[in-house]
């Protein structure tokens, strides 16, 4: 008898333990493994256009859901907008990252001082060539 009611007990047991042990998913990625790989295996500006509305989907489905954005996501999608030379979205982007993931403090403060540089050097040029203008 006790052996039967032993196994009744670990019978109803298992699912109990086995459903509290479902892994939560921690964070969003969307199609970012798709455009990723289309955006290297053909890098034309359609292709990069997807990548980055892939991204930008990524981190808002993630802030709907309540998850966290995963990593590198904002670092990644900054230096999108680095590359574009849209320093200050790229900037607020680099930022996002090292206040989600601390770790990548050193990295993202490199890229923050790159992407101010350039913002810098963009600024003389545009002063120099309207000083240029104007004689």
């Amino acid at each position: 008898m006790k052996t039967c009611v032993g196994s009744l007990l670990l019978l109803l047991l298992v699912p109990v333990l086995l459903a509290s042990c479902a892994s939560q998913r921690m964070y969003y990625w969307g199609d970012y493994s798709t455009t990723l790989y289309h955006s290297r295996k053909v890098p034309c500006e359609g292709n990069l256009l997807k990548h980055t509305q892939a991204l930008e989907n990524i981190i808002q489905k993630s802030e709907e859901q309540n998850l966290r954005v995963p990593p590198g996501v904002y670092a990644e999608l900054g230096y999108v907008y680095f590359r574009q030379n849209a320093t200050d979205t790229a900037v607020k982007y680099f930022l996002l990252e090292e206040q989600t993931y601390p770790e990548s403090r050193i990295f993202m403060e490199r890229l923050v001082q790159a992407a101010r540089a350039r913002a810098a050097d963009t600024a003389e040029e545009e002063n120099a060539q309207e000083d240029a203008a104007k004689e």
